[in-house]
């Protein structure tokens, strides 16, 4: 490498690492700092505060405030993009030699910048976001919002193309390296980071159903309610749902099943409690993008984990979970896991198998394509 300074673009202010996206980005500051690196990280700020955390763990933190209103939303770029504009960023990345790592197709903004003044640019691929906005339209019930998620999808997709600039990409999930391979080249394989240093799974038998997952997000809501209503509501087991931000109306919904448990706006602590003592951990998504950390969160802290194919695609965790490809399959795993017993030799496979998924694994890969 030929500094040991890193410039990182982050689209939110990564601490508290309490979402999806800003977990990957602050363990990754983590990760690379324990290697060495002297991190200059970049934010954008909406809803979030400047960190003391952020400060301490990094050579410098810039904030710039993220811009808002319809008249992005007009722009022929994506709203997500445009929004991540700010015209004392340049001084600040453009000064020096050090590479940069933008975080997601949303702060790539100055990415052509930055190749002009000769800097190596590595831009971390979250999802393919066209995709992912293109599901986010299918759920979504406002009529408002799906038209937005829709016109966003078909700009990301055009603007999609500006990543052939960069020098590396990293994938965040397997079959999405492929899919950035085949379109634009350079892509490596860089699993999610994540705040799991070693696998904390416990032999024995559950009592309970998990299902867990930000309930804000109606993806979320709405799968467990179609889980619930189909398969979990007529079982003979305890079910409990746990998650961030459920609104009034999943809350009534839920009501109505008996069997049914919620723990809303669980701690971490709280949540490694739930996740570890179940019996099943029921991870089920209607898009395969990315690569979901409350499935990581579940391997290296629960027992069985019950997934359906879109949840472990491309993710290279497929033979550490169940999978069931329809909802007869679903219920007789269901029965057939809360009697067997999760073993000591389980978890010595899921040791094994989850050491490509550390953070200094990962981390080195980072500094090799830097080196």
């Amino acid at each position: 490498m030929p500094s040991q300074y890193l410039h990182i673009i982050s689209f939110n202010i990564p601490y508290p690492a309490n979402y999806g996206g800003v977990i990957d980005v602050y363990y990754k500051l983590q990760a690379l700092s324990q290697a060495g690196i002297r991190i200059i990280l970049h934010c954008f700020q909406y809803g979030r505060k400047n960190s003391k955390e952020l400060e301490d763990l990094c050579f410098k933190v810039y904030y710039y405030p993220r811009k808002r209103g319809i008249k992005y939303m007009i722009n022929s770029d994506p709203y997500i993009v445009v929004t991540r504009a700010a015209n004392s960023m340049p001084k600040n990345l453009l000064d020096d030699s050090f590479p940069v790592l933008f975080e997601g197709l949303h702060t790539t903004g100055v990415l052509l910048q930055a190749i002009r003044a000769r800097k190596t640019t590595l831009v971390r691929a979250h999802n393919i976001e066209h995709e992912y906005y293109r599901g986010l339209a299918r759920s979504a019930r406002d009529p408002y919002h799906k038209l937005f998620f829709r016109s966003e999808s078909v700009k990301l997709k055009r603007y999609e193309k500006i990543m052939k600039h960069a020098d590396h990409i990293l994938a965040i999930a397997k079959h999405e390296t492929q899919y950035f391979n085949d379109h634009y080249g350079k892509a490596n394989f860089i699993p999610a980071f994540h705040r799991f240093e070693e696998v904390k799974s416990l032999s024995g038998l559950g009592t309970y159903i998990l299902y867990h997952g930000n309930l804000g997000v109606v993806e979320n809501s709405e799968m467990f309610l179609k889980l619930a209503r189909e398969r979990l509501a007529g079982l003979p087991y305890q079910v409990i749902v746990a998650g961030k931000n459920p609104s009034p109306r999943f809350r009534k919904k839920l009501a109505r099943f008996k069997n049914i448990q919620l723990y809303a706006d669980p701690t971490d602590e709280k949540l490694d409690q739930l996740i570890a003592e179940a019996q099943i951990n029921l991870l089920f998504t209607a898009q395969a993008t990315g690569i979901k950390l409350k499935l990581l969160h579940s391997l290296f802290v629960g027992r069985h984990c019950l997934v359906n194919p879109e949840m472990v695609e491309g993710s290279g965790l497929e033979k550490l979970c169940t999978i069931a490809t329809s909802e007869r399959e679903l219920e007789l795993q269901l029965h057939g896991l809360m009697i067997q017993v999760f073993d000591e030799a389980q978890i010595r496979n899921r040791k094994k198998a989850l050491k490509e998924f550390s953070n200094r694994a990962s981390a080195e890969k980072i500094l090799r394509l830097l080196s």
